[in-house]
C-alpha cells in the first residue's frame, strides 16, 4: 500500500480532493464526483463530491468515536469516500412523474462492480478490496432489510457484509445529507441495529454458524462436497422462505447422497487468467467453452453471428455432463448476470452443486496479458467488458471462490474445507 493508505489506517483525515489527487489514477471517477448533480430533496448540500466530503467527515468522528483502527478504520474510510462511485455512471434526469427528478439508479451495484477490477491495482490487503466492495454495493440493502424485518432478511444481508461497518457507514451518509427525513432516517438506522442484534446477527462473523454446526454433526463422515451442498442449499431455500432449520436442510438433500453433478462457472473479462487456470486445475473435468465452440461453428472464435447456435450448442452440452453427473465446467466470461445465470439455472435444475470460480486480478494485469495470449481480444473488446461488468453476489451460486492474479484463492465461501489453491 502507498503511503496516502497507510494514513488513513493510522488516523489521517484526508477530504475528497486529496483522495481524488491519491488515488485518481486507479479510480478515475473519483474526479467526476463534484461534477454530478444530486436531487435537491434528498440532497439539498449538493452535488455527489460536497454530499462525500460531509460522509467523510462524519466517517472520521465515528471511526474516532468507536476507535477503529488499522484495516478496519481503512475500510471504513475507503468505503465512505467511494460509496457513490457508481453515480456518475447512472444519473440522470427523470421527468417521467410529472415533477422533474434526478436519479441514479443501481448506483451502489455499478459502483461496486467499478471497483471490482481497479481496488486491486491499490496493492490492499483482498480483505480489505472485498470489504469495502460489499460496503458500496450493499450501502442501500440496510433499509431495504428493515423494511422486510425478517431473520432470513438480515442472516441474507449478514453473510455478505459486515453489519455493525454498514450500519457506521449509512450513519455516515444519512448525517452527510441535507433533507427533511434525515432525522427519521437516523431513527431507522437504530431499528436496524436493534432488529440485528435481537436476531443475534449483529457481531457474527457467520451469520449460519449454528446451522453449519448442526449439519456438519449430522452428515459426519459424508464427503465435503455433499456437506456444501445441503448447507449452502439450506441456506438458499431459507433466504428463499422456504424452510427455517437445518434439520429440514438435510431432509431436502436426501436424495443426492445417490449422487450429484458438480458445476463450475467461471467468471472474468478476457485476460484473467481463466481458461489456463481451469486447464491446471480441472484437467479431469468436462469442459463447456464458448470460444471453443465458436471457432468449431464459425471458424473464428471472435465471429459473434453465430451466439444463438453457440449458446444452443452449449447448454446441450452442459446437459449432457450434468445428465451423466460429471464434474464440468462452464468457461466463459461471464461478467454479465444474465449470461452466467444462464449455465448457473441448469445447474440448479439439475440438482447440481454450483461454483463460481471468480477471477479477480488488478485491471492493467489483464490488459497486459491480453496480446501475450494465443487469442488475444481488442483491448476495446476488453474494456466493454470490464465496463459491463456485474460482479458476483454471493447467494446467486452455492459456493464462491475467488481467484487473483498469479491463479492463487484469495477468498471463498460455501466450502466446509479450503478448496485447493
Amino acid at each position: 500500500m502507498n503511503a496516502f493508505l497507510n494514513g488513513l489506517r493510522a488516523g489521517d483525515q484526508p477530504d475528497l480532493a486529496a483522495f481524488t489527487r491519491e488515488l485518481g489514477a486507479a479510480l478515475p471517477l473519483l474526479a467526476e464526483l463534484p461534477r454530478t448533480p444530486q436531487d435537491p430533496e434528498w440532497h439539498g448540500e449538493g452535488d455527489v463530491g460536497t454530499h462525500t466530503d460531509l460522509v467523510l467527515q462524519e466517517t472520521y468522528h465515528l471511526a474516532d468515536t468507536h476507535a477503529l483502527s488499522g484495516d478496519a478504520r481503512l475500510t471504513l474510510v475507503l468505503a465512505a469516500a467511494l460509496h457513490d462511485l457508481g453515480k456518475p455512471l447512472v444519473t440522470r434526469r427523470d421527468d417521467s412523474r410529472g415533477t422533474p427528478r434526478i436519479v441514479s439508479p443501481r448506483h451502489a451495484d455499478r459502483g461496486r462492480s467499478y471497483l471490482a477490477y481497479r481496488l486491486p491495482e491499490l496493492d490492499l490487503p483482498h480483505a480489505v478490496t472485498r470489504d469495502v466492495m460489499a460496503l458500496v454495493g450493499h450501502h442501500h440493502d440496510l433499509a431495504r432489510t428493515l423494511t422486510d424485518g425478517s431473520l432470513r432478511a438480515y442472516r441474507r444481508l449478514a453473510r455478505q457484509v459486515d453489519l455493525q461497518a454498514l450500519y457506521l457507514l449509512e450513519v455516515a451518509d444519512t448525517r452527510g445529507r441535507v433533507s427533511a427525513d434525515r432525522d427519521s432516517k437516523l431513527e431507522d438506522l437504530e431499528l436496524f441495529r436493534l432488529g440485528a442484534q435481537e436476531y443475534g446477527v449483529w457481531d457474527a462473523t457467520d451469520p449460519y454458524a449454528e446451522w453449519r454446526a448442526d449439519i456438519q454433526a449430522q452428515l459426519r463422515g459424508f464427503p465435503d462436497a455433499y456437506v456444501d451442498l445441503t448447507l449452502e442449499s439450506g441456506i438458499l431455500d431459507h433466504e428463499a422462505g422456504l424452510i427455517s432449520t437445518p434439520h429440514e436442510a438435510v431432509a431436502r438433500a436426501y436424495a443426492a447422497r445417490a449422487g450429484f453433478p458438480d458445476l463450475t462457472v467461471t467468471v472474468g473479462p478476457s485476460g484473467a487468467g481463466k481458461s489456463a487456470w481451469v486447464a491446471a486445475h480441472y484437467p479431469d473435468h468436462a469442459v463447456v467453452s464458448l470460444d471453443a465452440l465458436r471457432d468449431e461453428l464459425a471458424g473464428r472464435r471472435a465471429d459473434q453471428s453465430v451466439n444463438g447456435r453457440v449458446l444452443q450448442a452449449a447448454k446441450e452440452q452442459l446437459r449432457v455432463a450434468l445428465r451423466a453427473r460429471r464434474p464440468v465446467v462452464w468457461d466463459a466470461t461471464n461478467t454479465r448476470r444474465d449470461f452466467r445465470g444462464v449455465p448457473l439455472r441448469l445447474g440448479f435444475e439439475y440438482g447440481a452443486l454450483t461454483t463460481l470460480a471468480v477471477f479477480q486480478p488488478p485491471l492493467s494485469t489483464v490488459f497486459e496479458r491480453n496480446p501475450a495470449r494465443t487469442h488475444a481480444v481488442p483491448a476495446h473488446v476488453v474494456a466493454a467488458q470490464v465496463d459491463l461488468l456485474e460482479f458476483p453476489y454471493r447467494p446467486e451460486a452455492h459456493r464462491t471462490r475467488v481467484i487473483g492474479e498469479y491463479g492463487e484463492t484469495l477468498d471463498h465461501s460455501g466450502f466446509s474445507r479450503p478448496p485447493r489453491p
